[in-house]
Formats: C-alpha cells, sequence, structure tokens
C-alpha cells in the first residue's frame, strides 16, 4: 500500500464531539502520511471563519497538535502538482464534473507524489486518476 495523503475531512473528523472510531483508527495505526498546503489552508480557513470562542479555540488547538505531530512531512505545492493538478481539472472539466481548485490542487500532489488520497469525499475524486481510501468504510480493527 502506498503512503497516504490526508484531505482535510479526515483531519476535521478529530474535532467532532465523537470521531469517527474508524477515521481514528485510520490515523492511529498510520505514520507513512502526508499532509499537502493546500489542506493547511483549508483548515485554517475553516477556522477563521468561526465565532471568535471556546469552540473555534478548540478547534484550532486540535488542528495545531496534529499538523505539529507531521510539521516535517507537509508537502508544498510544488509545480509536478500544479502540473497535476491543471491536468486533472481540465480532465474533470471536460468530462462536464468540474472541480474546485483546492480538490484539484490537492488531487495532483497525491497524484505528482504517488500517494493514496485519504477522504470521505470520494465522489469528488473518482475518475480522477488518483488512488483513494475512504477511512469512514474502513474496518477499524
Amino acid at each position: 500500500m502506498s503512503e497516504l495523503l490526508y484531505d482535510t475531512n479526515v483531519i476535521s473528523e478529530l474535532t467532532a464531539e465523537h470521531p469517527n472510531p474508524r477515521v481514528v483508527a485510520t490515523l492511529s495505526r498510520r505514520t507513512d502520511v502526508w499532509l499537502c498546503s493546500v489542506v493547511l489552508h483549508e483548515l485554517e480557513y475553516g477556522v477563521q471563519l468561526l465565532p471568535h470562542g471556546a469552540r473555534r479555540n478548540r478547534i484550532h488547538a486540535t488542528h495545531q497538535r496534529f499538523v505539529s505531530r507531521y510539521q516535517h512531512q507537509v508537502l508544498p505545492l510544488d509545480r509536478a502538482a500544479a502540473n497535476s493538478a491543471a491536468q486533472v481539472r481540465a480532465h474533470a472539466r471536460n468530462s462536464g464534473r468540474p472541480i474546485s481548485v483546492s480538490d484539484a490542487l490537492i488531487a495532483g500532489t497525491a497524484i505528482a507524489n504517488d500517494l493514496t488520497l485519504v477522504t470521505r469525499n470520494v465522489k469528488d475524486f473518482e475518475g480522477l486518476g488518483v488512488d483513494i481510501i475512504n477511512p469512514w468504510d474502513e474496518p477499524s480493527a
């Protein structure tokens, strides 16, 4: 199995009052994982949209702890990822399934680095040439 790239929704699941046990199991049993700068942007953007208060502080702290754990495993948006993302986005649009710039950049990063994307949003990435795992469907053992 290849190394993994976590999508935003996987990391955000850790902030749920009762995180899905399958997702928690996936996160805890693998160390060969990567984050990408686009996911870090999405996490921070989501926090910035929340009203100031205890919930925002808790979510931000959870994200920061997770990102700190993988601080040396963050992939930048480099030329190869940008080119892969452009190809993915053009293919999706030409297939009548346009995708967001963020999703294209995440998929492009996975493809350029030969990583399996871990996401709940399988339909957003199907048919784009990226391997996908949905941890919500994975056995927790």
